[in-house]
């Protein structure tokens, strides 16, 4: 197996943001008021991506390693709160993005998927919620798998079989896993989906094969004697 310094990844990772960005992104931002920015979308979309190759725990610190240590790759680094400000404003386009890699990944002639979820808590369990930026939106919830209780949301995510994800969508942590999925199973037609026993339930499984094709298969509970 080739290894490949975190440099050289950086590299790689801007070069095919900023050739996608040329050719479709800036379409996607035309009427866009203000003077271009000095440290550019690309820059910005390629830093979010490369957060998910360390293990820091938060975006300041992450932010704190690069301006350490790779400044001369992205000499106009945002401090923090630039940066985040940046990044939420952006935030459609990398979606966009995703989608058109996931195309290119060949995700649009796959008919077999996996459905699941995972826990995404945003703050600790104990601490108020009341004057926090989640409130209104997160909730308190329970992974039974992890045998967890945290506060924030669940993601629910449909994806290939080697685990390129196709379709995705964040709810309320208390959401429960069928209404959870409603919304993501739209975005499929005449799939298989293999799901775990979160998701059992005939009439549920039903409907989206009368409404859509899609054939969810579950694994029954075993029933212990």
């Amino acid at each position: 197996m080739n290894i490949i310094t975190f440099e050289y990844l950086c590299t790689i990772v801007y070069v095919l943001i900023d050739d996608w960005y040329v050719a479709h992104g800036k379409k996607l931002l035309k009427g866009k008021r203000g003077r271009k920015p000095k440290f550019s979308d690309s820059e910005v979309i390629t830093l979010l991506l490369l957060m998910d190759f360390l293990s820091y725990p938060g975006e300041t610190q992450f932010i704190a390693f690069m301006r350490s240590n790779y400044l001369t790759l992205f000499p106009d680094l945002l401090d923090q709160s630039q940066f985040n400000r940046r990044a939420r404003s952006l935030r459609l386009l990398v979606e966009e993005l995703r989608k058109h890699w996931a195309k290119l990944l060949g995700v649009t002639f796959h008919d077999t998927f996996i459905l699941d979820t995972k826990p995404v808590p945003v703050l600790s369990y104990k601490r108020s919620k009341r004057h926090s930026d989640f409130a209104g939106s997160a909730s308190y919830g329970y992974c039974a798998s992890r045998k967890m209780k945290y506060f924030g949301y669940k993601l629910v995510m449909v994806c290939t079989l080697d685990s390129i994800p196709a379709v995705y969508d964040l709810v309320p942590a208390n959401t429960d896993e069928r209404a959870g999925a409603d919304a993501v199973l739209l975005a499929l037609r005449n799939c298989d989906i293999l799901a775990d026993k979160g998701f059992i339930g005939s009439d549920w499984q039903a409907k989206h094969l009368r409404l859509h094709g899609n054939r969810i298969w579950v694994r029954p509970k075993l029933v212990k004697e």
